[in-house]
């Protein structure tokens, strides 16, 4: 790992752990032993180490999903499970969103832009997939399911506090329910038998866990 890696990794945790505008360069530098100078020969001002920062903690979250697809690529509860790790820490990333728009509206939108373009794009090859392996319908229009998709759960995310869930409903149970139900509604006859068997091993869990 090179120093402007570690750097980047070190301002990450700060920044997800006390907050955009508390921290100061002073601080990171101060955290990893090195000067305040030294800071600046690698990185223009606080806004570009805290631009990376975040693209650093959405890489990372974009690899651990990757990584659980990949257990088993042709079943949908893996599609699930992995999404099920996107939602992890969803509070912070969504502070870390509310706070990098009000105090750096230029790199929200530029971070916004691309993890959209990322996320699409990783959403648009999962689809296609699926359609190879005979769990999504291939008449689908894969750039449309992806929009709507997207869209839908970043704005069950985004809009969670002024939500009135039901009683005793998550955001995490929202969000799973709406995510297993679209693809219920694209999916084959064989898809459908694969979510099905996913939301009952799913609720067995739940009901082992309780006991």
């Amino acid at each position: 790992m090179t120093q402007r890696e570690r750097i980047v990794e070190q301002a990450a945790k700060m920044f997800a752990e006390q907050g955009i505008k508390s921290i100061r360069m002073d601080d990171i530098a101060k955290s990893l032993g090195v000067s305040k100078r030294t800071l600046y020969e690698l990185f223009e001002d606080k806004e570009e180490l805290l631009y990376l920062s975040i693209r650093f903690m959405q890489s990372r979250r974009m690899a651990k999903m990757e990584a659980k697809l990949k257990e088993n690529a042709d079943s949908l509860a893996y599609l699930f499970e992995s999404m099920e790790l996107m939602m992890d820490n969803k509070e912070l990333h969504r502070r870390i969103s509310c706070n990098l728009s009000k105090f750096y509206p230029k790199t929200f939108d530029r971070v916004r832009r691309e993890a959209e373009a990322q996320s699409g794009q990783i959403l648009y090859s999962l689809i296609e997939h699926y359609i190879d392996c005979g769990l999504i319908v291939p008449t689908v229009d894969v750039r449309l399911s992806v929009t709507i998709l997207y869209y839908t759960a970043n704005t069950l995310i985004s809009t969670a506090g002024n939500m009135n869930l039901p009683d005793g409903v998550t955001l995490n149970e929202a969000l799973s329910y709406t995510i297993v139900n679209f693809f219920r509604g694209i999916a084959t006859l064989k898809g459908v038998q694969q979510i099905d068997e996913y939301l009952t091993n799913k609720k067995k869990k739940e009901d082992n866990n309780n006991i």
